[in-house]
């Protein structure tokens, strides 16, 4: 019974994560179209993942409360439960990057940051390996997804330092630099929770955590 049950979370939770990975997609897509139709469509993948969001707290609350699970059992309810909460707090960065690339599209200073593109693709691969490496359980590949998220830090920083030169140099272009800015601001939490979801993944996987640097202790 209680393995049915979680086999019934787990394909939720990756329905949902299906829809975010296609959210963020579609958001950072948008800074290269030539049509806005595409915050439409994050609008409504949106509300469907945070409708999966309320589902699966009730579905998890309710099977520790009927069937009281214990040792991994117990383990893989809570990390779905995490994992629900950061696919829903995924979803409203795609949704705020979409509202900025709608402000770029057309705008020749995406151009002017060819580092964004870089990071806009580390940012996806983090994101897909980690949702990966949940479904499989895959400690190695959620490792990696750790290790990775100082390349997408060094990238916020380096667009960062970049725009303040911009700045300075075009101030009547500020409007425009700030929605980059905020764009990248948004890559950069996607990555920090594609490292929350490996991180849960390993203890999924493993019953250690790695938070904080706790494995060393």
């Amino acid at each position: 019974m209680i393995n049915s049950k979680k086999q019934e979370l787990k394909q939720l939770l990756m329905a949902q994560a299906t829809l975010v990975e296609k959210m963020v997609s579609m958001a950072i897509g948008g800074l290269y179209t030539t049509g806005a139709s595409f915050v439409d469509e994050v609008m409504i993948f949106e509300k469907r993942v945070n409708q999966i969001e309320i589902e699966l707290e009730s579905k998890c609350t309710s099977i520790i409360a009927l069937h009281q699970p214990e040792a991994k059992d117990l383990r893989q309810i809570l990390m779905i439960y995490k994992i629900n909460n950061d696919l829903e707090r995924l979803g409203d960065q795609a949704v705020n990057i979409a509202e900025s690339a709608a402000q770029l599209i057309g705008n020749p200073v995406i151009v002017e940051l060819p580092e964004l593109v870089t990071m806009k693709d580390a940012t996806l691969a983090m994101l897909k390996e980690s949702l990966d490496a949940f479904a499989k359980e895959d400690v190695s590949a959620a490792r990696k997804v750790c290790n990775d998220d100082s390349i997408v830090d060094d990238l916020n920083r380096s667009i960062y330092k970049h725009l303040v030169k911009l700045m300075k140099a075009q101030p009547q272009q500020i409007d425009l630099y700030l929605h980059i800015l905020r764009i990248a601001k948004n890559l950069e939490r996607i990555g920090d929770l594609s490292t929350n979801i490996a991180e849960n993944t390993i203890y999924l996987a493993i019953g250690r955590s790695i938070k904080h640097h706790s494995e060393d202790e």
